[in-house]
């Protein structure tokens, strides 16, 4: 039974499979004022003709010094793991069976998709490449042609659950998964002349799949490098030059579509950033390996997508998990931006961890579009460090998290957002998407609501967000609002601004400003997520990492304010980070409550490095101004801080060194 007619008998949305390319087909596609092509007239010649052409130039990985064929040994066996979930297929493998229908899985359509990337595939060829064995080859051999036989191009996009022809999956096998598997087993003794043209013959068909069918966002970025490799790697088709035009223009188009005018990807990801970076990036090298045209500025409009990783990273050289994307160590991918862009000697520094190169001029750094502040103490890995998301809800990928902080400081990191977690449909998704699981404030336990637009582009701003940013020797300063909708019955009815002060290079002060716009009083709930042990005292809450870094977070004296310690609870769902793209692990999140109409909560977050105690006395109120507060330390040190709407805090030591 085919994997289609497999679809249609369950029910899904129809996908309808086209006529493969034949042979024939092929050889009549071929572009024959090429000389080399005139004389092929058979399903021989054309074989033989792949086999022993020179050109086009494709870079293969090189051989592992300590080969490990364990993934593919598996893949002998039909052994297949997918989204981190693992099945053991019988005789035939079934490119349509999605292993999460079975009980006690959260039902998750990306497991057929990404089935269908072939990352077994890659694990056959580089054990091929690193042995020499050929029952990798046969085996590829035999998966291949099945895969072509099962999986026929189809007459839609091929965007439903259990397709093989998603477009994105398309894209990602056309560029960076199959040109491997074609320069790998080409001239393999397993690799027959009707495999090599069955092969062949499903490679051209993601041409003209993603011809017909391309979407927007990063989506496109994967489509369209898919189709310029496709395009590039067989110049001998006469839509070859069709397929390198098109693709190239919506590419380059996307370098302005999908990138924002501070170098950030529209989606506010930060993975999904090197996703459509990556894909930009490819296209670039596969043209210059092959002379194939690009408009002269491609390469220079990237550079400024690397600023992210510059500016953005932690101290120790991670983007942090924001949205749906995970952790990213930006260390690699600027040492490949040394070698693009000479002249950029902060990406060398990066690339060589401090060791070549020069760090960048300046620390903090604003994101005005992306609406990300970063604020930090310097650049050696025990810089203190904060993030602040003031920015809008972000194009794909999004999470309820505007106003978030996250904080690494000493080489440790305190307070975290969740990360991603896999697009499962299940209530570990939906915590780790929403507010809860992030360092804001719920009002009335209602998270902020932003989703829901009709239109996507809804979320795509022209001009940066209001805010307040500056940053100088002793201080930076950043403050946004959050000033649309929260769930339930709230509404509109309250807006919050955050500000954070960064007195440098030591400590912050925060305020949160909740304002009940619609005249109520209202329950506001600000979480802080914490990465390790914690233990509270009063309102006061410091980490317990035992030899290392610790922070102690304490807000202003309040009447009514209260404080409660949530680690690991099911119901509601609170007190959870994710541990692998598909497990979670227990961690604390203070919550503070307090209640009123209009309520300005001010809290000190002050890191320290190892073997130091908690330095911080109190933070009081400064008179009766409820923006304001008098932050103490046991060594004598005390600092007034005053902020006011729309401009930076105000503050001085009044005592102590």
């Amino acid at each position: 039974m085919s994997s289609y007619l497999h679809i249609l008998i369950l029910g899904m949305a129809a996908v309808l499979p086209a006529i493969a390319l034949s042979p024939s087909e092929l050889i009549n596609a071929l572009d024959r004022t090429r000389p080399e092509l005139r004389s092929i007239t058979t399903p021989s010649d054309l074989a033989r003709h792949f086999r022993n052409r020179t050109r086009p130039l494709f870079e293969l990985s090189k051989r592992a010094d300590r080969p490990d064929t364990a993934v593919a040994d598996r893949a002998l066996r039909h052994h297949f793991s997918s989204i981190g979930i693992a099945h053991q297929f019988g005789p035939r493998i079934d490119w349509a069976f999605d292993k999460t229908t079975e009980p006690g899985l959260a039902p998750n359509n990306e497991w057929t998709w990404q089935l269908n990337r072939h990352a077994e595939w890659l694990a056959l060829s580089r054990a091929y490449r690193d042995t020499g064995d050929e029952k990798y080859a046969r085996e590829f051999v035999a998966q291949v042609t099945a895969w072509v036989r099962d999986c026929p191009m189809p007459e839609t996009s091929g965007n439903v659950p259990r397709s093989a022809w998603r477009t994105i999956e398309t894209g990602i096998r056309a560029a960076q998964i199959w040109p491997e598997l074609w320069f790998r087993f080409l001239r393999s003794p397993a690799m027959t002349d009707d495999a090599l043209l069955a092969f062949l013959g499903a490679y051209i068909d993601h041409a003209r799949h993603l011809m017909a069918f391309h979407t927007t966002g990063n989506w496109l970025a994967m489509e369209g490098n898919g189709l310029f490799h496709v395009g590039v790697l067989f110049p001998e088709f006469k839509d070859a030059p069709a397929w390198r035009e098109t693709s190239a223009k919506w590419i380059y188009a996307e370098l302005d579509n999908q990138v924002y005018p501070d170098g950030v990807q529209i989606e506010l990801a930060s993975g999904y950033h090197h996703v459509s970076l990556m894909n930009f990036l490819m296209v670039y090298k596969i043209a210059r390996l092959n002379d194939a045209s690009l408009p002269a500025d491609f390469l220079k409009r990237l550079e400024k997508m690397y600023d992210f990783d510059v500016y953005g990273a932690t101290p120790s050289r991670k983007l942090p998990g924001v949205q749906d994307g995970s952790t990213f160590d930006v260390r690699a991918a600027l040492r490949e931006a040394a070698g693009l862009f000479p002249h950029r000697k902060d990406f060398l520094w990066y690339g060589a961890d401090g060791a070549q190169g020069q760090p960048p001029a300046a620390t903090s750094h604003a994101f005005p579009y992306a609406g990300y502040f970063v604020q930090r103490s310097g650049w050696d890995p025990q810089a203190r460090w904060l993030w602040f998301d003031g920015g809008p809800f972000g194009y794909g990928h999004q999470h309820e998290d505007k106003l978030e902080i996250i904080l690494e400081a000493y080489g440790k990191s305190f307070l975290v957002d969740p990360g991603n977690y896999t697009y499962e449909r299940s209530k570990w998704r939906s915590y780790f998407i929403d507010s809860p699981s992030h360092n804001v404030v719920l009002v009335d336990g209602q998270p902020q609501r932003r989703r829901g637009a009709r239109d996507r582009m809804a979320y795509v701003v022209k001009q940066p967000l209001p805010h307040v940013w500056s940053t100088g020797k002793d201080a930076d300063y950043v403050e946004a609002t959050y000033d649309e909708a929260f769930g339930g019955d709230v509404g509109k009815g309250v807006q919050h601004t955050r500000a954070v002060l960064f007195i440098k290079p030591d400590f912050w002060v925060m305020l949160d400003r909740l304002t009940a716009v619609d005249g109520n009083e209202h329950t506001y709930e600000p979480l802080f997520h914490f990465d390790g042990p914690v233990k509270a005292d009063g309102l006061r809450v410091v980490t317990q990492n035992a030899a290392e870094a610790n922070l102690t977070l304490m807000p202003r004296t309040a009447a009514g304010l209260t404080l409660k310690i949530v680690e690991g609870q099911q119901e509601p769902v609170q007190g959870w980070l994710t541990k692998t793209i598909s497990s979670v692990r227990p961690a604390p999140v203070a919550v503070y409550q307090a209640r009123g109409k209009t309520v300005q909560l001010i809290y000190a977050l002050v890191p320290t490095p190892p073997g130091v105690k908690d330095p911080l006395r109190a933070v009081e109120p400064l008179g009766d101004d409820p923006a304001a507060a008098r932050v103490a330390f046991h060594d004598g040190r005390t600092y007034e801080v005053r902020f006011t709407p729309g401009k930076p805090a105000s503050w001085r030591k009044v005592s102590g060194r």
